[in-house]
């Protein structure tokens, strides 16, 4: 889609409460601002590395000795000090016997990616927090700058709807169903690997260490969400140049990540999460009354407002008005009979939204 060619994007919210009367981006802008933040430091933020076990060769019950080393031998060295990048390798020993028999191979990754990635052998080690971190981790600066654009593009639309704090909450619930459906699908593989089963399509029969980073399942969240929002928007396509519908090109997208995971392309750990995320974005942008508690850990949605007090302590995230159902209810009143339909209240209601998405105080 022409970015010059769309209608909307977004203004810089004001907001006054906890630091004053401060100016603030849009959520989605934020969203972008932190991955862009966080790939740059991690690019400068070599060290302590972090080691990742790529390959394993030895007897299941066979351990590994404590040491790292280089492949070509040599004094043991101290991964938080070698280079990311580096291939490190520790002696596999039988327990009983103490005897070499196999070795475990190492990749050093660095730190923010080490401490952030998302893998199935973390989630089980109740590293919970990687559901959210991996999101804003990218394998390189094409990996970023794609997923970014269809923040940048396709984000606007979906936070207008929503309203900044179920926006927010949106691309973390699809981005963290991404990582579930990356997770069973590695899991289910692991099992049958087990069982001495392969070649299943759609399962990911990788090392549960193999990791997975980038926001894309978010991004197909949002996608998915336009298709419900605006599904007869023409997107044009920059390659190849053609123009269609915008449920044809997020539904398009989702059978092509489809049909890849269950060709088993390269990057099936990564279609395995765009599966999840777009499934999540469809769900949630219908059922999007769910979202309103997902920050509850802050506070309790459910308690009737003091005067003067912002729902859930997230005042300057709220994209809605006070009052998000009855917003809710004109909005549907709006697509059922259009503008002409509402009341004169019913439209200064909505002014108010609109004037609050838009910056307003």
């Amino acid at each position: 889609m022409g970015l010059s060619d769309r209608q909307y994007g977004w203004e810089p919210e004001r907001t006054s409460p906890v630091f004053g009367r401060l100016r603030f981006w849009s959520v989605n802008t934020w969203i972008i601002a932190v991955n862009v933040a966080v790939f740059v430091l991690g690019a400068f933020l070599t060290r302590p590395g972090v080691p990742l076990l790529v390959g394993q060769k030895g007897p299941a019950n066979a351990v590994d000795q404590r040491e790292y080393y280089r492949p070509d031998g040599g004094q043991p060295v101290n991964p938080a000090q070698t280079a990311p990048g580096t291939g490190l390798v520790r002696i596999r020993v039988d327990p009983d016997t103490q005897k070499e028999v196999g070795a475990s191979l190492y990749m050093v990754q660095r730190p923010l990616e080490g401490w952030g990635h998302f893998s199935t052998a973390h989630v089980f080690g109740w590293q919970v927090w990687r559901f959210i971190t991996f999101q804003f981790l990218h394998a390189n600066p094409m990996h970023l700058f794609f997923n970014m654009l269809g923040l940048f593009v396709f984000g606007p639309t979906v936070e207008r709807y929503l309203g900044g704090q179920r926006y927010l909450a949106f691309y973390l619930v699809t981005g963290i169903f991404g990582g579930v459906m990356y997770l069973m699908l590695n899991l289910l593989g692991f099992i049958a690997a087990m069982m001495g089963i392969s070649g299943v399509p759609g399962l990911l029969f990788n090392m549960t260490t193999t990791p997975l980073v980038g926001a894309s399942a978010g991004v197909f969240g949002v996608i998915v969400a336009c298709a419900k929002i605006e599904p007869d928007t023409v997107v044009q396509l920059i390659f190849p140049p053609i123009a269609m519908k915008m449920k044809t090109f997020a539904y398009g997208f989702v059978a092509l990540s489809m049909i890849q995971l269950l060709m088993g392309a390269k990057n099936a750990g990564g279609e395995a999460a765009h599966l999840g995320g777009a499934i999540a974005g469809y769900f949630f942008i219908r059922n999007s009354h769910l979202l309103r508690d997902f920050f509850d850990v802050f506070s309790d949605s459910r308690k009737p407002l003091k005067p003067g007090e912002a729902k859930g302590g997230w005042g300057w995230l709220k994209g809605n008005s006070e009052d998000g159902a009855e917003v809710d209810r004109i909005l549907a009143k709006v697509r059922a009979g259009g503008v002409s339909s509402l009341t004169e209240k019913e439209k200064r209601t909505l002014a108010r939204d609109t004037e609050r998405l838009r910056g307003g105080t």
